[in-house]
């Protein structure tokens, strides 16, 4: 440790580090990303709280990464209030679970912490911690010491006081990293989920390992290869993994029993579901989203800004939270997993390591199903609709907003099946959706390469869920064919498609992915593309947007029931927010 102890003051043995830049502060924050990607899944191990779902190391990894993606692109790379600012934009945009959400109110509070500074100095940065400490504490409803937050302070706490002491920004980070945790290894006396699960926190452990990267990176660009330089011994901890493949030998060996997740038993009612997704104003109050959505839930997280809101609550009931939040905003980034399930994955993980090393046969039951389904939607209607066919996950996602091959495997993953349908429900999703049976080691995959939401509908309606998974997958993709799916929207350029001179803000419409009708409004649009269908669909289902009424879609559909007498129509709530209107033929 570079920094003593001389009197009342912190002298330090080398030169001292005055200012840092963008530049250096992106450094900080990319090797902050490298610690915790090593630390993954030691993070994961160590999860219990506020739910055994073993994702707070992946979580945090997740929303730093977004955080990191943004900053390369900060506006003025060479200012570090630009960079930081950056960063804790992408961190809200990317925050996944309980852990991302805080994690994004701490990059947040940092950015407001530092002000507008192009460089900054040992001061700043203790600044940056304290305003930290605060915007965290502020965003969860009902504040939990021995957690994140508690590790936050104590980071935030020996900064400010080594800077009194110091103008060396080396010297206050490296402090406020023993602190940080020191502060750890003490959760496990403040919180009692955590003694028995034999472990400390792990959202405090990331935001620990976070903190020794960035101040390696400071006090070292070639940082990494040497011991860290908080305690060495670690009551319950995971050993400290250190980036670039050299792993730190500690003197106190792994637990053989299960701790963490691992050794948490199942409830009897489940864990119920962590419900994520982004409110796009403007106008948002947040203050009166936080009391209205935070009493649907629990771990209730609600952060943000008059533009945008980022929402974290675990619930057991999804549905009734969505429809109250739709109604507040635009809604994107929908995620929605079943904690339970995650769980016993983890419990499923433990126990064939039980079995491997002897120590006898699982003692829980965590049989997975045999058929699962995983299906992609872009909206809560549409979400709804899917999961009360039998869908096991929903993976927000379609026209405009693909979801990823990540968000295809932890959804995979969540649906705690040994054979899992997926279903893309989109012709660009189609191919990533293929790839992933090839990354999951013990779910057997298969794509039934369903185009639109019509088809994944009519695919659920064939599932049966005692069949095989060859065999249902026969029986969708034989279903789809006989289904075509008309999807309305507007131009957003001019432009000549088959034959069609199109002008910005015309409405399209689009039969089987091929623009069939160009016209000045939806409903004879629609019109026209119904009289050209042969034979005639008996059936018409409406699916209205999120942008469109219920009055006026009502006004739609009985123009159209009038039009064609002898077809059927049903009209339910999609909230697409691409297409006002998608239109299943049969």
């Amino acid at each position: 440790m570079p920094g003593a102890e001389a009197g009342s003051k912190l002298t330090v043995l080398r030169e001292p580090t005055l200012e840092v830049g963008g530049e250096q502060v992106l450094a900080a924050l990319r090797s902050a990303l490298a610690w915790l990607q090593a630390n993954q899944e030691e993070i994961n191990d160590l999860n219990v709280f506020p739910v055994p779902d073993g994702d707070t190391g992946s979580n945090m990894y997740l929303t730093l990464r977004s955080a990191v993606e943004e900053a390369q692109e900060a506006a003025a790379p060479g200012s570090a209030a630009s960079v930081l600012a950056a960063a804790a934009h992408g961190s809200l945009m990317g925050a996944r679970g309980n852990s991302g959400v805080i994690l994004s109110q701490i990059l947040r509070g940092l950015a407001q912490g530092v002000g507008g500074q192009v460089r900054l100095d040992a001061s700043r940065w203790a600044q940056g911690l304290r305003e930290a400490r605060v915007v965290a504490y502020k965003a969860v409803m009902r504040p939990t010491e021995g957690t994140i937050l508690t590790v936050v302070g104590a980071a935030a706490e020996a900064a400010t006081k080594a800077a009194d002491e110091s103008v060396d920004i080396v010297t206050v980070l490296e402090q406020a990293v023993r602190a940080s945790h020191a502060a750890v290894e003490r959760t496990t006396e403040q919180l009692q989920v955590l003694r028995d699960a034999g472990v400390v926190d792990a959202g405090g452990f990331g935001f620990a390992v976070l903190l020794e990267g960035m101040s390696r990176s400071i006090a070292d660009p070639e940082a990494g290869q040497s011991a860290p330089s908080g305690p060495r011994r670690r009551s319950g901890e995971g050993r400290v993994q250190l980036p670039f493949g050299t792993d730190e030998t500690l003197d106190t060996p792994r637990p053989s029993v299960r701790r963490g997740a691992a050794a948490v038993e199942m409830k009897h009612e489940g864990w119920g579901y962590c419900t994520e997704f982004l409110i796009h104003g403007p106008g948002l109050d947040t203050e009166g989203l936080r009391e209205e959505l935070g009493a649907l839930g629990e771990s209730a997280l609600v952060v943000g800004d008059s533009d945008v809101v980022r929402v974290h609550i675990h619930t057991g009931e999804p549905a009734p939270l969505i429809a109250v939040a739709s109604q507040r905003g635009r809604l994107s980034k929908l995620k929605v997993e079943d904690m339970s399930a995650q769980h016993h994955e983890v419990l499923e993980r433990a126990d064939t390591a039980d079995v491997r090393s002897g120590q006898g046969q699982p003692a829980t039951d965590t049989r997975r199903k045999q058929l699962g389904v995983v299906s992609v939607a872009p909206g809560g209607g549409f979400r709804d609709i899917l999961v009360s066919l039998g869908a096991d996950s929903i993976v927000e996602g379609g026209q405009t907003m693909n979801p990823s091959i990540e968000d295809l495997l932890n959804a995979v993953r969540s649906a705690h099946a040994e054979n899992v349908v997926l279903l893309p429900n989109n012709g660009n999703v189609i191919l990533t959706a293929q790839q992933v049976d090839g990354l999951v080691e013990d779910v057997a995959v298969r794509v039934v390469p369903t185009r639109n939401l019509p088809q994944g509908i009519s695919a659920l309606l064939a599932l049966e869920p005692d069949g095989t998974l060859d065999a249902n997958c026969t029986r969708m993709v034989t279903a789809i064919e006989h289904v075509h799916a008309l999807e309305v929207t507007r131009a957003v350029r001019g432009s000549a498609v088959n034959g069609h001179d199109i002008k910005e803000g015309d409405v399209l419409g689009i039969l089987d992915d091929q623009i069939t009708e160009v016209g000045d409004d939806e409903r004879t649009v629609i019109d026209a593309v119904l009289r050209g269908v042969v034979p005639a669909p008996e059936l018409v289902t409406v699916y209205r947007g999120e942008q469109v009424g219920q009055e006026l879609a009502e006004v739609l559909v009985e123009g159209l029931r009038g039009d064609f007498p002898d077809t059927e129509f049903e009209l339910h709530v999609g909230g697409q927010g691409h297409y006002p209107y998608v239109l299943s033929l049969e």
